[in-house]
């Protein structure tokens, strides 16, 4: 739940980590951010017991990245648009290779008195694989090798698979 805690707004007091250094393996984050858009909540059925929640999904931001973060019930009627907030030992979770922030079990939304005025919305840390290093392309060998490493068909005079 959302709560206004100006002691926490110290920044040497906690270590806070950028939207855009966040990664799969991220256990625990402490993070602070800006809410941009909110989505309408939804009611969703718990399979095994039945049980109905609300979720909501809202992109938030900082001035390196956005993300989306993911709103269960009481959480979604006290987050504003437009606001800026505080995640205390928020979780990340990925699913279909995109990466989302919730705020866990025990997990602190709080309002915060620091504003954020720019938000960085290039970079979105949410779209697919966008948290994975990109791999260095290897150069492509001129006349070609098969897979065994021997000469390729161009290297031995023969016309290339598809050059006819």
């Amino acid at each position: 739940m959302a709560q206004t805690k100006g002691i926490l707004e110290d920044s040497r007091l906690i270590g806070w980590t950028q939207i855009v250094q966040l990664t799969e393996k991220t256990r625990i984050v402490s993070t602070h951010f800006r809410i941009l858009k909110k989505s309408a909540p939804r009611i969703v059925t718990q399979k095994m017991s039945g049980r109905k929640f609300e979720i909501a999904d809202c992109i938030v931001g900082d001035q390196t990245a956005i993300i989306n973060l993911t709103l269960w019930n009481e959480d979604i009627d006290v987050i504003e648009e437009c606001r800026t907030y505080t995640l205390l030992n928020g979780l990340i979770n990925v699913y279909d290779e995109c990466m989302f922030l919730t705020r866990g079990k025990r997990g602190e939304l709080i309002e915060s008195i620091i504003p954020i005025e720019n938000v960085n919305d290039q970079v979105d840390m949410s779209r697919p694989f966008m948290w994975k290093p990109k791999r260095k392309e290897k150069p492509r060998s001129p006349t070609g090798r098969s897979f065994q490493g021997t000469a390729g068909r161009e290297a031995k005079g023969y016309c290339a698979r598809k050059s006819f």
